[in-house]
Protein backbone atom coordinates (compact mmCIF):
# COMPACT_ATOMS: atom_id res chain seq x y z
CA UNK A 1 0.00 0.00 0.00
CA UNK A 2 1.10 3.52 -0.78
CA UNK A 3 1.18 6.61 1.69
CA UNK A 4 -2.17 7.46 0.07
CA UNK A 5 -3.95 4.35 0.31
CA UNK A 6 -3.13 3.70 3.90
CA UNK A 7 -4.45 7.39 4.38
CA UNK A 8 -7.79 6.40 2.86
CA UNK A 9 -8.16 3.06 4.57
CA UNK A 10 -7.14 4.94 8.12
CA UNK A 11 -10.11 7.35 7.48
CA UNK A 12 -12.69 5.01 6.40
CA UNK A 13 -12.10 3.05 9.61
CA UNK A 14 -12.22 6.76 11.38
CA UNK A 15 -15.89 6.52 9.64
CA UNK A 16 -17.06 3.72 11.41
CA UNK A 17 -16.73 5.50 14.62
CA UNK A 18 -19.13 7.04 16.35
CA UNK A 19 -18.52 10.79 18.09
CA UNK A 20 -17.64 8.81 21.14
CA UNK A 21 -14.91 6.66 19.32
CA UNK A 22 -17.12 3.39 19.90
CA UNK A 23 -18.55 0.87 16.66
CA UNK A 24 -22.04 0.35 17.28
CA UNK A 25 -24.16 -2.11 15.00
CA UNK A 26 -27.04 -1.17 12.76
CA UNK A 27 -30.26 -1.59 14.91
CA UNK A 28 -31.54 -4.42 12.58
CA UNK A 29 -30.22 -6.96 10.39
CA UNK A 30 -29.69 -6.36 6.73
CA UNK A 31 -31.82 -7.27 4.37
CA UNK A 32 -31.95 -7.16 0.37
CA UNK A 33 -35.74 -6.95 -2.22
CA UNK A 34 -36.83 -9.82 -2.42
CA UNK A 35 -39.63 -8.86 -5.02
CA UNK A 36 -39.98 -11.16 -7.80
CA UNK A 37 -38.10 -14.54 -5.77
CA UNK A 38 -39.46 -18.09 -6.06
CA UNK A 39 -41.22 -19.42 -3.37
CA UNK A 40 -40.57 -22.77 -1.86
CA UNK A 41 -42.08 -24.71 0.84
CA UNK A 42 -39.43 -26.59 3.12
CA UNK A 43 -40.26 -28.78 6.25
CA UNK A 44 -43.59 -27.18 6.19
CA UNK A 45 -42.76 -23.91 6.14
CA UNK A 46 -42.40 -21.24 3.41
CA UNK A 47 -39.67 -19.39 2.01
CA UNK A 48 -38.10 -16.86 -0.93
CA UNK A 49 -35.17 -17.71 -2.57
CA UNK A 50 -33.12 -15.38 -4.88
CA UNK A 51 -31.77 -16.01 -8.36
CA UNK A 52 -28.56 -17.11 -7.35
CA UNK A 53 -30.15 -19.68 -4.80
CA UNK A 54 -27.60 -18.23 -1.68
CA UNK A 55 -30.25 -15.59 -0.44
CA UNK A 56 -33.29 -17.17 1.51
CA UNK A 57 -36.19 -14.90 3.23
CA UNK A 58 -38.72 -16.60 5.90
CA UNK A 59 -42.24 -15.79 4.13
CA UNK A 60 -44.07 -16.98 7.51
CA UNK A 61 -44.24 -16.98 11.18
CA UNK A 62 -43.03 -14.37 14.34
CA UNK A 63 -39.31 -13.93 11.59
CA UNK A 64 -41.11 -13.42 8.45
CA UNK A 65 -38.71 -10.96 6.30
CA UNK A 66 -36.01 -12.13 8.35
CA UNK A 67 -33.32 -12.86 5.64
CA UNK A 68 -30.23 -16.02 5.44
CA UNK A 69 -26.90 -14.99 3.48
CA UNK A 70 -24.32 -17.09 2.07
CA UNK A 71 -21.08 -15.30 3.28
CA UNK A 72 -20.42 -14.60 -0.48
CA UNK A 73 -23.78 -13.09 -0.76
CA UNK A 74 -23.62 -11.38 2.34
CA UNK A 75 -20.12 -10.06 0.95
CA UNK A 76 -21.61 -9.10 -1.87
CA UNK A 77 -25.15 -7.39 -1.36
CA UNK A 78 -23.24 -5.15 1.56
CA UNK A 79 -21.08 -3.69 -1.04
CA UNK A 80 -23.39 -2.82 -2.84
CA UNK A 81 -25.41 -1.19 -0.42
CA UNK A 82 -22.80 0.49 0.81
CA UNK A 83 -22.38 -1.21 4.46
CA UNK A 84 -19.89 -2.64 6.26
CA UNK A 85 -19.87 -6.11 8.10
CA UNK A 86 -18.31 -5.82 11.37
CA UNK A 87 -14.50 -8.54 11.25
CA UNK A 88 -14.50 -11.14 13.42
CA UNK A 89 -12.11 -8.35 15.97
CA UNK A 90 -14.60 -5.74 15.80
CA UNK A 91 -17.78 -8.38 16.89
CA UNK A 92 -15.17 -9.46 19.88
CA UNK A 93 -15.41 -5.81 20.48
CA UNK A 94 -18.89 -5.30 20.34
CA UNK A 95 -20.86 -8.13 21.85
CA UNK A 96 -20.31 -9.44 25.26
CA UNK A 97 -23.17 -10.14 26.28
CA UNK A 98 -27.03 -11.23 23.70
CA UNK A 99 -27.92 -7.52 25.42
CA UNK A 100 -25.74 -5.89 23.05
CA UNK A 101 -27.15 -7.05 19.99
CA UNK A 102 -30.47 -4.26 19.26
CA UNK A 103 -33.49 -5.81 18.21
CA UNK A 104 -32.47 -9.38 18.65
CA UNK A 105 -34.37 -11.89 16.13
CA UNK A 106 -33.95 -15.63 15.87
CA UNK A 107 -34.31 -16.79 12.26
CA UNK A 108 -32.42 -19.47 12.80
CA UNK A 109 -29.91 -20.75 10.03
CA UNK A 110 -29.57 -22.85 6.70
CA UNK A 111 -27.25 -25.25 6.49
CA UNK A 112 -25.02 -26.93 3.84
CA UNK A 113 -27.23 -29.63 2.51
CA UNK A 114 -30.32 -27.20 2.30
CA UNK A 115 -32.19 -27.97 5.48
CA UNK A 116 -33.23 -24.67 7.69
CA UNK A 117 -32.81 -25.25 11.66
CA UNK A 118 -33.14 -23.91 14.77
CA UNK A 119 -35.82 -21.40 13.94
CA UNK A 120 -36.92 -19.24 17.03
CA UNK A 121 -34.34 -20.39 18.59
CA UNK A 122 -30.25 -18.88 17.14
CA UNK A 123 -29.44 -15.58 15.58
CA UNK A 124 -26.20 -16.64 13.62
CA UNK A 125 -24.41 -13.20 12.08
CA UNK A 126 -21.48 -13.31 9.67
CA UNK A 127 -18.35 -11.69 10.27
CA UNK A 128 -16.55 -10.24 7.46
CA UNK A 129 -13.75 -12.49 8.65
CA UNK A 130 -12.68 -15.39 7.14
CA UNK A 131 -10.87 -18.92 8.10
CA UNK A 132 -9.08 -20.70 5.14
CA UNK A 133 -12.62 -22.12 3.86
CA UNK A 134 -14.86 -20.84 6.93
CA UNK A 135 -15.91 -17.53 8.47
CA UNK A 136 -16.32 -16.25 11.69
CA UNK A 137 -19.51 -16.17 12.60
CA UNK A 138 -21.25 -15.05 16.07
CA UNK A 139 -24.13 -16.59 17.31
CA UNK A 140 -26.63 -16.53 19.69
CA UNK A 141 -29.02 -18.56 21.62
CA UNK A 142 -32.69 -17.98 22.62
CA UNK A 143 -31.76 -19.79 26.25
CA UNK A 144 -28.28 -17.86 26.76
CA UNK A 145 -26.92 -14.81 27.50
CA UNK A 146 -23.72 -15.13 26.01
CA UNK A 147 -22.47 -14.87 22.63
CA UNK A 148 -20.81 -17.92 20.61
CA UNK A 149 -18.12 -17.34 18.19
CA UNK A 150 -17.13 -19.97 15.33
CA UNK A 151 -16.08 -20.72 12.58
CA UNK A 152 -18.68 -22.57 9.56
CA UNK A 153 -18.72 -23.28 6.04
CA UNK A 154 -19.20 -19.96 4.04
CA UNK A 155 -21.84 -22.14 2.11
CA UNK A 156 -24.26 -21.97 4.70
CA UNK A 157 -27.13 -19.36 5.48
CA UNK A 158 -26.85 -16.89 8.52
CA UNK A 159 -28.25 -13.39 9.02
CA UNK A 160 -25.65 -10.41 8.53
CA UNK A 161 -26.09 -7.32 11.07
CA UNK A 162 -23.70 -4.32 9.45
CA UNK A 163 -22.37 -1.72 11.33
CA UNK A 164 -23.57 2.22 11.82
CA UNK A 165 -22.74 4.21 10.10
Amino acid sequence: MNKQQILEKISELLDQYDAIGKLQLEPHNFKVNSKGWKKITQDGKKYLVNEEEDIWQLADGECKGEQLFTWKAAMRETKKAGKKIPTDEQFSELLKTKDDMPNVVFPGYRDVGGSFGSLGLYESVWSSSVCGGFAWLRYLDLDYASVFRSTYNRSCGFSVRCLKE
